[in-house]
């Protein structure tokens, strides 16, 4: 069980406490990814300011990562999160909708969505992450891109 269970909570709070949630639109989409590979990426990510985490990915692309809060709901120490996942990496370029949970209690993290804009558009995406360091809110974890094939 992760030890800081009260600062966890406590910062958490305060930062979605201020969070306001914007609509989003986003450019037409590139065209879809034809291989049916999954790509799994590694993430590391800190918080920047307010709904907003920066950081990089590698693994099956290296790149700069942005992820934005995009909704909340507070159900006891389990709470509903969506976030945008915006990879910067040149011709490899995606954002992904992903909704999913957040355990205050443990600093886990599992979303679940799609890849909206760029390359790989239409791919399902599956992410688990774990806080790392509560007072500056560091999340690392993994990312996986799993094409939607053709017929």
């Amino acid at each position: 069980m992760f030890k800081h269970k009260r600062p966890i909570f406590f910062h958490l709070l305060t930062l979605f406490l201020v969070v306001t949630v914007a609509g989003v639109t986003f450019p037409a989409p590139a065209q879809s990814f034809q291989n049916s590979a999954p790509v799994l990426l590694n993430f590391d990510k800190t918080l920047v300011g307010q709904g907003v985490w920066k950081g990089t990915v590698s693994g099956g692309v290296t790149g700069n990562l942005r992820t934005e809060l995009t909704s909340l709901q507070v159900a006891g120490p389990i709470w509903l999160v969506g976030f945008n996942w915006i990879i910067d990496a040149g011709e490899y370029s995606f954002t992904a909708r992903l909704n999913g949970t957040l355990n205050t209690l443990t600093g886990q993290v599992v979303m679940n969505g799609t890849v909206v804009e760029g390359w790989l558009f239409g791919a399902q995406v599956h992410e688990e992450g774990q806080l790392v360091d509560p007072n500056t809110l560091r999340f690392q974890g993994t990312i996986q891109v799993m094409p939607a094939t053709s017929n």
